[in-house]
């Protein structure tokens, strides 16, 4: 990303990606080596659960639907209009019975890679914590940031 002082940015619309996964898409991507800005992401998950852990602090915020996250012991539920934050350095747990649409908002970021720990795909309406298999531990996203790999 080129930063030209004092002028606007425009970052053109991509397509949701993720077929074995939840869907999401860069919005603002991250830069390799870390960033100081904000990073956005739209994600959305259809029954499923997604486990990951970031050094940079990740607030999301709901646009549609009903989203669970469970965070050092603590499980809020959001809805539509609501921010839940995990803090850096946190293993989150992110989960949407039936349905959520998040814009998540990661950083700053120091270029440090984050973890994804487990995926599910979920019962229906299934609220409660389980205990997950990882499903890809250690292993970047292609679309969870950063991209520093």
């Amino acid at each position: 990303m080129v930063d030209t002082a004092g002028t606007p940015t425009k970052f053109s619309r991509t397509l949701l990606s993720g077929h074995d996964k939840p869907k999401c898409r860069a919005i603002i991507p991250p830069v390799p080596g870390g960033w100081s800005e904000p990073v956005l992401f739209e994600w959305e998950l259809t029954a499923e659960s997604w486990t990951d852990e970031h050094p940079h602090s990740e607030s999301n915020f709901v646009i549609e639907g009903q989203l669970f996250v469970e965070s050092g012991g603590v499980t809020v539920e959001a809805q539509a209009g609501d921010v839940v934050r995990v803090p850096a350095g946190a293993v989150g747990r992110y989960w949407a019975p039936k349905y959520a649409r998040l814009l998540a908002i990661y950083g700053p970021s120091t270029g440090v890679p984050s973890r994804t720990l487990s995926y599910e795909k979920l019962s229906p309406g299934q609220t409660k914590h389980v205990d997950l298999r990882p499903a890809h531990q250690g292993s970047p996203t292609r679309c969870a940031p950063p991209l520093e790999d």
